[in-house]
């Protein structure tokens, strides 16, 4: 089974090829995954873009439309968020898809995304907070126990959401959650300046470590070929930089200095093998393979995860595995003793609010 948005990213000359079936596929998925956009930049740039039916045509230009305004609307966010933090002393880095555009990373170009990440040190968090809310940033309703999550133990708090503009931000402290067991702090990370605004980002190093750690910790991946095709131009980017050291050395010295070996070496494992690097792909292997588990079973999970055009049409083996998946990420996040009842809390919560949403019978009759 072959993900046909990952084959046309690879190889778009695959345009060429495809039938009317196929682009209503890479339209649909790609529209799921948040990937028209990039899909039509890598046909531009490969000038493969006459091949795309008329009728298909449209579906990517209006994308590339939305893709140049969220472009804007993010630069003058950025200005407004450093307006706001920096002029009170607290230095912020912009993290993902944002800094992807502040760096003008190739990782800009047809991305879509929905939130503003931004970190900040964990002694500042609250003054960060409250300055983003006295400039129009707000909370939805938070329970007394979703604010002892967030603050207690996640890396960080709730997301905060803009009562004109309706952006949201997703205001971290950390790349991992506190009760995470490879937690450090994250003045560790290295960063540089932004040239537009005086904000920082990760160098392109800890900007490939900080993407791949998110995504193989998640346990839910509505984006996952996105996500992915982040870490492949990541990648490219900094090999091409790389003077004197590979892209893959580089990354795996950085990862064991970071004690995130075991999320890295997933993640190259599935980028070395969609850029052809074989011989640096049998390493990475070896390196995984010495866990059973990892590799038995959550490198087929994700291996499913994308190269399946739905996760949606797995087999019972396929939907295992994304249970394991699920439950591997909530693992990662907390210990046992905090995880328990935690999902039994969310369990009882969920289920009340169920009930508050379905009529009693009767009720509308």
């Amino acid at each position: 089974m072959s993900n046909l948005l990952i084959s046309l990213f690879n190889n778009p000359e695959l345009a060429k090829k495809l039938s009317m079936y196929d682009w209503s596929k890479v339209v649909s998925h790609g529209r799921d995954q948040n990937m028209l956009g990039r899909i039509w930049w890598r046909l531009q740039s490969n000038s493969v873009e006459k091949h795309v039916p008329d009728r298909v045509v449209p579906h990517f230009t209006s994308c590339n439309l939305f893709v140049e305004q969220q472009e804007i609307n993010i630069n003058r966010e950025l200005e407004d968020i450093s307006n706001t933090l920096v002029s009170r002393g607290i230095d912020t880095t912009v993290l993902k898809g944002a800094a992807y555009i502040a760096v003008s990373s190739s990782c800009k170009h047809g991305r879509i995304f929905n939130d503003i990440d931004i970190l900040v040190d964990h002694s500042e968090i609250r003054d960060a907070e409250i300055a983003l809310m006295t400039q129009g940033w707000f909370h939805k309703k938070e329970t007394d126990y979703d604010k002892r999550y967030f603050r207690e133990w996640m890396h960080e708090i709730q997301p905060l959401i803009h009562k004109d503009r309706l952006t949201t931000i997703d205001l971290h402290h950390n790349i991992l959650p506190l009760t995470n067991k490879k937690h450090f702090n994250a003045d560790k990370l290295k960063t540089i300046k932004l040239k537009q605004v005086p904000l920082l980002t990760f160098d392109l190093v800890d900007r490939f470590i900080h993407s791949a750690t998110h995504l193989f910790t998640e346990g839910e991946f509505p984006h996952a070929i996105r996500d992915i095709t982040d870490l492949i131009i990541l990648y490219q980017e900094l090999d091409g930089e790389a003077e004197t050291e590979s892209a893959h050395n580089l990354i795996l010295e950085r990862s064991k200095a970071l004690g995130l070996d075991d999320y890295i070496h997933l993640a190259l494992l599935f980028v070395l093998k969609n850029l052809d690097k074989e011989l640096e792909h049998r390493q990475v292997e070896s390196l995984v393979s010495k866990n059973a588990i990892t590799f038995y079973v959550t490198v087929p999970a994700f291996k499913f995860v994308f190269t399946a055009d739905s996760i949606a049409q797995g087999n019972f083996i396929n939907n295992v595995g994304l249970f394991w998946l699920y439950m591997r990420s909530h693992l990662i996040k907390m210990p046992l003793h905090v995880l328990i009842p935690h999902i039994c809390r969310k369990f009882i919560h969920n289920m009340k609010e169920k009930f508050k949403e379905e009529p009693v019978n009767g009720a509308n009759k």
